[in-house]
């Protein structure tokens, strides 16, 4: 079966075409470029041409939802929405309101509960880096919310008078010899104590050991940072919702 999943970010829109568990197609754009008239083109051309595709968005932007949901009604595109097909789930958790965490962090502890069972952490550095905890009973326990290195960066620059915007990068040495190498510096290894920090403290909090899933568009900097890492995969939540739509959507109708 095809299937093609739309992942809705504040800063990505992710859009992938499954063949089974296979991505055949990717294209990710920034939120700021996008184009109404190219994405009719480009649904029109993707799924008149595989009539057969299933089509599920996740998303945490109501605007451009609207604008891909008018898109594919426009062309006459069945589509689904992750959040319809999650309630089916019955993911157990501890939260205290399921109704206000996002469509990508469910589907993300969905996906891991499926892979992994139990015991697995989530990092997933977006516009805000996520953590969240399957924990050693295979539920959703909670997580951890702080603000992504992008949006971070931006942020430094704004409020100040004469800190420059960097670039997001590794850095061999911590201290900087630079106003730009300091910041380099200050956000890279910054990052990587936050984490070793959280997830020391949420192990010491759960009495538990956790195994670490990385995703999300900055991950691939911090590939043999942490320890327990089973696996870094930038497409984690694209596949999570193709799990979906293959495991829920009889379900559905």
């Amino acid at each position: 079966m095809i299937n093609l999943t739309i992942d809705i970010g504040n800063t990505n829109v992710m859009i992938c075409l499954f063949n089974k568990n296979k991505i055949i197609k990717a294209t990710k754009v920034n939120v700021l470029n996008l184009k109404k008239e190219k994405y009719i083109y480009f649904f029109k051309n993707l799924c008149l041409k595989e009539k057969k595709a299933n089509v599920i968005i996740s998303s945490v932007v109501p605007d451009i939802t609207k604008l891909f949901i008018d898109i594919l009604k426009k062309l006459k595109i069945n589509y689904f929405q992750a959040r319809n097909l999650l309630k089916l789930c019955k993911l157990k958790t501890n939260l205290q309101n399921q109704k206000t965490i996002g469509d990508d962090r469910l589907v993300n502890i969905l996906y891991a509960k499926y892979l992994y069972e139990n015991s697995t952490i989530i990092i997933d550095f977006g516009t805000a880096t996520t953590i969240d905890i399957l924990d050693k009973n295979g539920i959703y326990d909670g997580g951890v919310i702080t603000p992504g290195i992008d949006l971070s960066l931006k942020s430094l620059q704004k409020g100040t008078a004469k800190l420059p915007l960097v670039n997001f990068k590794k850095t061999k040495t911590i201290v900087g010899r630079n106003t730009r190498e300091a910041i380099q510096s200050g956000f890279f290894w910054g990052y990587i104590s936050m984490i070793e920090g959280l997830v020391k403290r949420i192990e010491i909090e759960k009495k538990s050991k956790f195994e670490i899933i990385l995703t999300g568009g900055n991950a691939q900097y911090f590939k043999n940072f942490f320890q327990n890492v089973i696996k870094l995969d930038e497409f984690f939540i694209s596949k999570g919702l193709n799990y979906l739509i293959d495991n829920y959507l009889k379900k559905f109708s």
